[in-house]
């Protein structure tokens, strides 16, 4: 009896240790697959996958900015949707206070026209919160990608190696 729990146990092992194995596959694999996208959308641009100078990790800043809405995503596709409404908060933000509208309008205009106004209105939100949280934070995020580790979501991001000038400026 004893020695069938232990093949039990044993079996049970190696099948998690497979998946831990396969888990940490994906994520050592995921900077080279957010890479290759960011150099297809920016071929003549050098992308450094690597810690930032500054040594703070996007990722972890992204998932603080979006902490409080995360319990409404409850799905992948939605955590990635929240991911990319966020995204366009933040990088709205380090432009000139001036050009700030403008941006957005752009950006909006590629939403359906039925979306555009709660779209409008939640940008909106996250915009103030980034001014009055996140101010210090000054690289614009470029892709961010998401792998589902089991149970949890694993975020990469890519982001400018150095801090956007203000953008009061």
């Amino acid at each position: 009896m004893n020695n069938l729990q232990i093949e039990g146990e044993g079996v049970s092992r190696e099948k998690s240790n497979r998946r831990q194995r396969k888990r940490r596959d994906l994520l050592r694999d995921l900077p080279k697959t957010l890479k290759r996208r960011v150099e297809e959308k920016f071929p003549h641009h050098k992308v450094i996958v690597g810690p930032a100078s500054d040594g703070i990790k996007m990722s972890d800043v992204l998932e603080e900015f979006v902490e409080p809405y995360k319990q409404f995503a409850e799905t992948e596709e939605a955590y990635r949707k929240l991911l990319t409404t966020a995204i366009v908060a933040w990088n709205v933000m380090l432009f000139p206070e001036k050009d700030r509208s403008s941006r957005l309008d752009k950006l909006l205009a590629t939403l359906p026209e039925n979306v555009r106004k709660d779209g409008r209105q939640i940008i909106e939100e996250l915009m103030v919160k980034k001014e009055r949280f996140f101010s210090q934070h000054r690289r614009m995020i470029i892709d961010f990608e998401v792998e589902d580790t089991g149970g949890k979501w694993h975020l990469s991001v890519m982001s400018t190696a150095s801090p956007m000038r203000s953008g009061n400026d």
